[in-house]
């Protein structure tokens, strides 16, 4: 499900129009009926209903709303935010025409009578939002400010059309005032504001309508994760463990040992047909009391961490075993023996996945892109912003202002597939490819949350293709963490809890994936 901004869905629009000669009045009547369905399938029994548009498209699609509630006996009040009706735009001013030739009534707002508004919400059930559309740029400025206010003032539930008034489509950033939506209903494809925190706060749920945009003019290669597009491993009758993967995690030190206790859990409850970990002698014993059907190999360890030339031995171990794939880094500390170990994994001819202190070290590697970028074998780093900004050398500032172009082309110019975690985990690919999830709460911001995705990875990524591997891996991680907030609520989430849940979260997308339905409007969950 692809994702994009107002130029580009502007575009897509444009070109829409010009090349299937479907005029956008068409267009927007498809949308208007979408919205319709959604406010009839959410809020059958309300009657008194007021829709408020504004001068541009996006009012004239409330238009078509209001037009099409009245004819289903609905009592709809609709206000036109401008001076007359020269001033709108020439789609909104056709449905305008429509909408008089039905004799129904409407009335413009301006900054002389927008007060009235208020009066006119008292006895209202609903408000339909169609103020600003998605080429909208905040903040809201005048009588509309206004108006906003009013509306969020009333308390009362908002459907809003494409978004919420005064957002920014582009963005999950708050800029000024704007419509708190309890509905959003976007036409074509997603936008940012749809996924992104605070934004989403206000859209409320989403619903995407399909209106018959023509897809091969959404050049962008920015996409969500939903169920219906993932790939699912198939567990052979015939299989034997070493048919399901053997992953290898290496990790751990003094203190942080139950980083690579739950990257081996985490992993085997993932599907690994078997799972090892290499850690330093000193917490051998922890590791194991905690483990059952994962293995260990304890190495000689100092100050807590693995020895000196610890890393021949843990090549020494890679060379003669069968394992899948490799992850590194979960607790392990940072020190030059690491650093070595991170080094020598890299030429490794597995795939290898790369977390948390293995980043860290990464980082003090001279020309470490050089050497990921000539790598035969697959590669994913899992960073969350800090560690991210020390590979990079760039301000977490920085990277939160524009962590698209920077994870893009860090995943590029290092040929590995990018996991950057933040409030949204993002997967970036090395062909440019762009994959939000929109699973995960806050809860998951708590420590292990990430050594528990890097267990996922590692078993998923030895069953599937890597773009699939992984698209499946955060999309479990993060829906095992909200079926389990479910249970023990946000605040207490541990990242053990996110674990337990994995299983609930792999039966809940195959039940998902055997009752597909084909709709044209859709909630995106």
């Amino acid at each position: 499900m692809k994702i994009l901004k107002s130029t580009e869905i502007a575009n897509v629009d444009k070109l829409t129009i010009e090349d299937t000669e479907i005029p956008s009045l068409v267009l927007m009547e498809s949308a208007g009926r979408s919205v319709v369905e959604v406010i009839l399938k959410n809020y059958s029994t309300l009657n008194n209903i007021c829709v408020v548009a504004g001068n541009g498209n996006n009012g004239g699609d409330a238009i078509v709303v209001a037009r099409y509630l009245a004819k289903l006996s609905k009592n709809v009040k609709l206000f036109i935010l401008s001076e007359s009706k020269e001033k709108l735009s020439e789609d909104n001013r056709k449905n305008l025409d429509i909408y008089e030739k039905f004799n129904l009534n409407y009335r413009f707002l301006n900054s002389e009578n927008f007060e009235i508004l208020r009066e006119e919400l008292k006895d209202c059930e609903l408000i339909v939002d169609g103020i600003f559309g998605t080429g909208f740029k905040p903040p809201v400025k005048g009588y509309r400010e206004d108006i906003i206010k009013i509306i969020n003032e009333s308390k009362k539930p908002v459907v809003s059309i494409d978004l919420p008034s005064g957002i920014d489509a582009d963005s999950g950033d708050i800029k000024g005032i704007c419509i708190k939506a309890k509905i959003t209903v976007t036409f074509g494809y997603l936008k940012l504001c749809h996924i992104l925190y605070p934004a989403l706060d206000y859209c409320g749920k989403v619903f995407l309508a399909n209106i018959s945009l023509n897809d091969k003019y959404a050049y962008v290669k920015r996409y969500l994760i939903t169920p219906e597009n993932l790939t699912l491993p198939i567990r052979e009758k015939t299989g034997h463990k070493y048919t399901f993967g053997h992953v290898l995690i290496v990790g751990g030190s003094v203190g942080k040992s139950g980083a690579v206790i739950m990257t081996c859990k985490s992993a085997t409850k993932s599907g690994s047909g078997l799972t090892t970990a290499i850690i330093p002698e000193c917490i051998n014993s922890i590791v194991e009391n905690n483990i059952i059907e994962e293995m260990s190999i304890p190495l000689p360890s100092n100050d807590g961490m693995f020895a000196d030339n610890c890393e021949n031995q843990i090549l020494n171990i890679i060379n003669e075993g069968r394992f899948s794939s490799v992850v590194v880094g979960m607790g392990m500390g940072i020190s030059d023996t690491n650093k070595n170990i991170i080094d020598n994994l890299i030429k490794v001819d597995k795939t290898v996945v790369i977390d948390a202190d293995g980043l860290n070290n990464l980082a003090n590697i001279e020309n470490f892109e050089k050497k990921l970028l000539s790598r035969k074998n697959i590669t994913v780093l899992t960073p969350h912003i800090g560690e991210f900004s020390r590979l990079t050398k760039i301000s977490t500032k920085e990277i939160l202002e524009d962590y698209e172009s920077i994870g893009k082309d860090f995943a590029i110019k290092t040929n590995s597939f990018l996991i950057l975690k933040f409030h949204r985990i993002v997967l970036f690919t090395p062909e440019g490819e762009i994959y939000y999830s929109n699973k995960g709460n806050p809860g998951m911001a708590t420590a292990g949350s990430g050594d528990v995705l890097a267990g996922v990875v590692g078993a998923l990524i030895n069953r599937l293709k890597p773009l699939e591997a992984l698209k499946l891996a955060i999309y479990i991680h993060g829906l095992a963490g909200d079926i389990a907030a479910q249970d023990v609520g946000e605040e207490s989430l541990k990242a053990t809890d996110i674990i337990n849940y994995i299983p609930k979260a792999f039966r809940y997308i195959y039940q998902l994936k055997n009752n597909q339905t084909v709709s044209l409007v859709k909630e995106i969950g």
